[in-house]
This record gives C-alpha cells, structure tokens and sequence, in this order.
C-alpha cells in the first residue's frame, strides 16, 4: 500500500487545494508550530481548506525543545493548537537540527534526545491522539536508536529512490523537491504504508456516560472483545480485564506484540471483565504523573482530571492521588 501524501508548512505559502486534490494527493502532514509558542501562520487555513476538499491530514510540530522539561512543553503546546480538531493522520514530533539551533546552544546527548522524543510523544498520545516520530535515516539509525521509541510509529526523511531504515516505519519522506499543482515551488513528498483513517478516527472515540452516584456500575461478565484506543498496549489491555499479555498473544494470533492499532478489535477470554474499582497513590519523593500512569495504566490527563492538578502536573511528596 502506497498512498501518496505531502508535507507543507508556511514555506509552501497559500496552497490552492483543489488542484492539490486533483492532483492525486491523498493525505497531507501539515506543520502546526515550532518550539514553544510558535503557531505556523498557514496550520488554520491549510486545515480547514483539507477538510474542505476532502484530504485526511495529520500535524507535525518542530522541536526546539533542548531538555525534556521543554519537549513536554512543546507537547502542551501542541495539544493547544489542535484543540476542537480531528487529524485523522498521525501528530509527529519532529526531531532534527536543520537551522542549527541544538548545536548551537547545547546538543543534547542521545539519550535526552531519546527521553525528549519520548515526553513528547507519551503526552500527546495520552490525550488521545495516534503519534509518530519524524527523523531522518541518519538521526534514527544513530541518535534515536533506543527501544524505548519502538513503539512508536516511525517518518522517515530519506531522499532517495528506496527507505533502507531497518526498523518498522509507516510513513517515508522521498524527496524534498517534488512538484505539486497548486503549489508554487517545490514540496516534501510521501508515501504511507498504513490507511491511517481506516484504523484511526478521534471523532468515533466518545466518552462513557457518566453514571449517576447513586449507583452501582457494574460489568458484565460477557465482554467478549476489546477495541483498542490510542495509548493502549497489551499489557494495559490484560490488566483492565485481568487476564495476561500471553493469553492475548496467542487468543489473537499476534507476530509482534507491540504492533496493535487504534481501532484493532482484541478477542478477550471467555469471563473476562473490566476492573473499574477506583485506586489511590499517596506520592513520595521521585514520582511523576508520567511514571504513576505508566504503573497505574491511567492516562496523564485522565490523573490530571481526577485530581484538578495544574497544567504542569504539578505534585508533591504526601499528596494523595487517585490513579485509576
């Protein structure tokens, strides 16, 4: 599955695109900032016109971020700016150094990279988004080359006539110099190997009505499946319905257990039901939101919303937290 797709910003100016679509172009990865605070004056307009003709699109934001604290940041950011959206592409984060700025005040090492990349994405996933990371071959075969993004799904920027990145990758970057009707000059162009808006669609995501306090919410025995959301992975899935990431390894014949997707329906054994009794964490010294939602298998904005905490998830040793 080759679908060809293209990625714009405000260098790409005022797109007319309807000749874009009749171009042959079937999505579109739009910049939607860079670093901290910085909208791209043409994410609005290049969104909606989209939408208008009809072209799925997805979002990237270009880190100037230079420690994780920021990546954070920028992944706040983010969240901002699409806001009453719904990208039914990935929201990359975008890790390079094209204009020279990490060199020039402080190239992180490796692993902050790794650990930047990671916040990020973690954040932006946690609130319901499905993300990617966008690299080139080189940073990704020798900065970011760390398991811990291996679940994330991978852009690869390789100008060349084939993508030789070793790992699995979903999105690939051919050349920066296409030619596309409706765009003066010249444009980034793509190729996905996944229909993105066949497994991924926000709009379909609702969430549960809440129940009146009087009552009991009970379960039922029967539930036979489970459709998987982003920010899910089997290990939270067997936890919600106390089984194991074995069980459902082998129930759903799964190659690789790191590999589900958004909309993927996951057989449950027979009896299994979703644990909905509330949990509390009392913080010590050291806990973040980040670590308890990866412990608690709780979302980061789900804790935020529990416990009315600011919008730098900010805690303190002695605080009691509901977790799940």
């Amino acid at each position: 599955m080759n679908i060809k797709g293209i990625d714009i910003s405000k260098h790409q100016g005022r797109i007319n695109w309807d000749k874009v679509k009749a171009d042959g172009v079937q999505f579109a990865m739009i910049r939607m900032g860079y670093g901290l605070a910085y909208e791209d004056e043409y994410f609005e307009r290049n969104v909606k016109e989209c939408e208008r003709v009809g072209i799925p699109w997805g979002a990237y934001l270009y880190s100037y971020a230079l420690n994780v604290e920021q990546a954070k940041q920028e992944a706040v950011f983010a969240l901002k700016l699409l806001k009453g959206k719904n990208p039914t592409y990935p929201i990359a984060f975008d890790m390079e150094d094209a204009d020279q700025y990490k060199k020039k005040h402080g190239m992180p090492s490796n692993a902050v990279l790794v650990d930047m990349c990671h916040a990020f994405l973690d954040v932006v996933e946690n609130s319901g988004y499905y993300v990617s990371l966008y690299a080139s071959l080189h940073w990704l075969n020798t900065k970011l080359n760390s398991s811990k993004l291996n679940r994330f799904d991978k852009w690869v920027a390789q100008w060349s006539d084939k993508c030789t990145y070793k790992g699995s990758f979903q999105m690939w970057q051919y050349t920066s110099s296409g030619s596309v009707d409706g765009i003066s000059g010249r444009v980034d162009m793509n190729y996905a190997y996944r229909d993105f808006p066949s497994h991924y669609n926000p709009k379909k995501e609702e969430k549960p009505k809440e129940q009146p306090k009087d009552k009991v919410q009970h379960v039922s025995n029967q539930v036979k499946s489970h459709v998987v959301k982003a920010g899910d992975n089997l290990t939270k899935i067997a936890n919600k319905y106390g089984t194991t990431v074995a069980v459902l390894v082998q129930l759903n014949n799964i190659k690789n257990k790191d590999l589900i997707y958004p909309g993927q329906k996951i057989k449950l054994p027979n009896g299994s039901a979703s644990k909905t009794s509330k949990k509390y964490h009392t913080v010590e010294r050291g806990d973040t939101v980040s670590a308890l939602a990866n412990k608690y298998g709780s979302a980061w904005s789900q804790i935020k919303s529990w416990n009315k905490l600011d919008s730098n998830y900010t805690i303190y040793p002695g605080q009691k937290l509901r977790v799940k």
